[in-house]
């Protein structure tokens, strides 16, 4: 039985540009046709000349990806994994529903040994679409004299 040497084709799917990122791309391809020269592009985009040949080389060497930003789909490297967001977000729901969310951070501080910030809570409680209690309140209208 003789090993056959299968060859898998690979398809890179396209990767979407922004606008700003069409703009680039546009007036990069108008420079390498000679159609405009470098601190035209540079007015154009508003960046340096040198800024204008690396995107330049960069087009030329990667194609129409090489104007992506490297670090475009790259995770920051300061964000808590999704499991702590759903935790947070589940204990909230579950145990202290209708708490204001200040006291709550300082609750999962001091308690329960989380090292998230209280803005941090916050903003992990709104993103789980969970609305501070604070907020329901009614405003109360000025009265003019």
């Amino acid at each position: 039985m003789e090993a056959e040497n299968i060859i898998i084709e690979e398809r890179v799917k396209p990767v979407k540009l922004s606008r700003d990122e069409k703009k680039k791309l546009r007036v990069i391809k108008k420079l390498i046709n000679k159609e405009i020269n470098g601190p035209i592009a540079a007015k154009k985009l508003g960046v340096t000349t040198r800024q204008i040949r690396n995107l330049k080389r960069a087009v030329l060497n990667f194609g129409d990806g090489g104007i992506i930003h490297k670090n475009r789909f790259n995770k920051p490297i300061n964000t808590y994994e999704d499991d702590i967001r759903v935790e947070l977000a589940h204990i909230y729901r579950t145990e202290y529903k209708g708490m204001n969310f200040t006291a709550f951070a300082r609750i999962m501080q001091e308690e329960r040994g989380y090292i998230q910030s209280r803005s941090t809570i916050y903003n992990i409680l709104r993103q789980k679409r969970i609305r501070s209690p604070q907020r329901k309140k009614n405003k109360r209208k000025k009265v003019d004299a």
